[in-house]
């Protein structure tokens, strides 16, 4: 009889302690979902490589002379600036340029890319806003029509509105070298 109850108590014991067991996990459980209910995004997020493929398409399209092809993921209203101050507004006048650049260019290619695509959800500056953005880096080997080389990093930022066009584009560039590159020729 002594082994039965010393059984039953054991057991009992065990019991007891499995359910307590179960009552933490899921007050634990009750926790992480109200903790997560109230808790803010962070402030920016790593986005996956594919939400930058429309950006790496547009320099792979402007490295064929593909001009429709790179501005196809830009929005009617697009802003586009360089580091040096000048900017381009519309869709219309990006690929007017951008043709007229490729008239003096008798190749152009594209290397080591680099996409980062970032979403912020809560602006730094108002020149920054919310949303969806994309860093790209790439060397670009351009060889002009007078015969001149010249290779150069170039650093991309995109932002993307609510349709998912790209709206603002900022270009860093040295736009010395291409200036000397292309002296005398057609602008």
């Amino acid at each position: 009889m002594k082994k039965f109850l010393l059984g039953v108590m054991v057991s009992a014991f065990l019991l007891s302690c499995n359910n307590e067991k179960k009552d933490e996990v899921a007050k634990a459980a009750d926790s992480t979902t109200e903790t997560s209910a109230t808790d803010k995004k962070p402030a920016s997020e790593l986005l996956d490589l594919s939400a930058g493929e429309s950006v790496k398409q547009s320099f792979e399209a402007f490295a064929k002379g593909d001009i429709d092809g790179m501005t196809a993921s830009f929005d009617d209203n697009i802003r586009y600036t360089w580091s040096s101050g000048d900017s381009l507004i519309g869709k219309k006048a990006v690929a007017d340029y951008y043709k007229d650049r490729l008239s003096l260019i008798d190749s152009v290619s594209v290397a080591e890319p680099i996409v980062l695509p970032v979403q912020v959800n809560e602006s730094q500056s108002k020149y920054a806003p919310t949303g969806k953005w994309v860093l790209y880096w790439a060397m670009l080997n351009v060889k002009y029509k007078n015969g001149k080389k010249i290779s150069f990093w170039m650093h991309n930022v995109n932002h993307f509105n609510d349709a998912g066009k790209v709206d603002f584009v900022g270009q860093y560039i040295d736009r010395g070298q291409i200036a000397a590159a292309t002296a005398g020729m057609k602008k």
